[in-house]
């Protein structure tokens, strides 16, 4: 799990700072006004992820210890057919909304048909990389996550610089990169026999069965993601919502690192958990306290070291985002407690909580976000992250240990 973890991290850094190097570029190229326009498109993007995507690729991790290839096989062709049927829903949706508007949160709604087709095309390479995983082959997930980064910047940058794109550039290298991974995703998962386009609708009822419950639970968790950034803009402006961004930016170094655990976690947490003896279920608790200490060591630790190099890395009229690096750290931490306890609902079959706590979380991130940013402007929006990811640990660890005990309290199991 270790090795693994330390292959995804390198992964991860190199996929996340490739377009964080990009910041000295995109920040002299766009203006604060263009560069906010960009960060609510990704925002509207994760919205719709969340709601085609569903967290579909659950059902993988679930059951892959557990099922032979050929009913994987069955199974991720019965995801696909629930994914395409959900994104030409969703398709039809966004074109009537075309009809209705021209222009909506700061964006022509043209762009909005965008949107599905590229849910689409990154969930099904989440399928393929959640299959490497489970797998054990760290080194192939990471060449495809890696390439689908540099190739999305490759044509962000020709097209900023050569051709005048503005922030459109982004929007065309996302499409680019993820159509030719999503070739590359059918094609691996086809040669590798996981692909049985078979329509079973006993699968597809398990596969919403498990779903659609984390289709709030996702949603939510993106609102309170991202929901500061929509506030910002229209409390505060666009300007203000660039200068949060990149203090955001800083900050998910801390997600960079969580996330990369919980990969290797995932896997290894379901297979052990084949045989929940007590010793097992005691070594994970160990390994879960020094999974917490090291992840708020490692916020205080970035937050110092990025307010002292953002000067250095964007553009003189960005440096107002220092503010921020500091309580987005602190709330990526947060959310990283949160993460650590997922599986444990996954594995009883018990998503529909997670859609409870997460919306909970949302609803108080809302009313937080609302009233902390008009009491103490945009930086109000991170106090507000942090305080509903807590909120979002907490309700999950409550759920948690009612219905599946660990032996938290190691001092008192060790006794006996």
């Amino acid at each position: 799990m270790i090795r693994n973890a330390v292959i995804y991290l390198g992964s991860s850094i190199v996929n996340k700072a490739a377009p964080f190097l990009l910041l000295p570029l995109i920040t002299r190229f766009l203006t604060p006004a263009e560069f906010g326009a960009l960060s609510i498109f990704l925002v509207i993007n994760g919205l719709f992820f969340a709601v085609i995507g569903m967290g579909i690729h659950t059902n993988i991790s679930k059951g892959f210890f557990s099922s032979t290839r050929e009913e994987l096989a069955l199974l991720i062709g019965n995801m696909l057919f629930v994914l395409g049927g959900g994104s030409f829903l969703i398709l039809l949706l966004c074109s009537g909304a075309v009809l209705l508007t021209d222009d909506l949160f700061s964006m022509p709604t043209k762009l909005w048909l965008v949107f599905p087709f590229l849910s689409f095309m990154m969930m099904v390479n989440t399928i393929n990389l959640t299959l490497l995983r489970n797998e054990g082959r760290p080194y192939v997930y990471a060449f495809f996550e890696v390439f689908n980064t540099f190739l999305s910047i490759a044509v962000t940058v020709y097209l900023l610089i050569f051709l005048d794109f503005g922030w459109y550039s982004q929007v065309a290298g996302l499409l680019a990169a993820n159509t030719v991974f999503f070739i590359v995703a059918i094609f691996y998962i086809w040669k590798k026999r996981y692909l049985d386009l078979t329509l079973n609708l006993a699968v597809v009822k398990s596969v919403l069965r498990l779903s659609l419950p984390l289709i709030p639970h996702v949603l939510a968790g993106v609102v309170i993601a991202i929901s500061d950034r929509i506030f910002i803009e229209r409390m505060v402006g666009l300007e203000a919502v660039a200068l949060y961004s990149i203090g955001y930016s800083f900050g998910m170094i801390v997600g960079l690192f969580t996330d990369s655990f919980v990969k290797a976690w995932t896997p290894w947490f379901f297979e052990v958990l084949q045989v929940p003896t007590g010793k097992v279920k005691r070594r994970i608790v160990r390994y879960t306290y020094a999974y917490f200490l090291g992840v708020f060591l490692l916020a205080v630790l970035i937050a110092l070291v990025a307010i002292y190099i953002l000067p250095y890395v964007v553009h003189e009229s960005f440096v107002g985002a220092a503010g921020y690096i500091f309580w987005v750290s602190i709330g990526c931490a947060m959310q990283g407690v949160y993460k650590i306890f997922f599986p444990y609902l996954v594995h009883i079959s018990r998503t529909s909580f997670l859609a409870v706590s997460t919306v909970i979380a949302a609803l108080v991130n809302l009313v937080l976000n609302y009233f902390l940013i008009l009491n103490f402007g945009a930086i109000g929006a991170a106090y507000s992250t942090v305080l509903s990811y807590a909120l979002s640990a907490v309700l999950v660890f409550y759920y948690q240990s009612r219905h599946y005990p660990m032996p938290w309290a190691l001092w008192r199991s060790s006794r006996n």
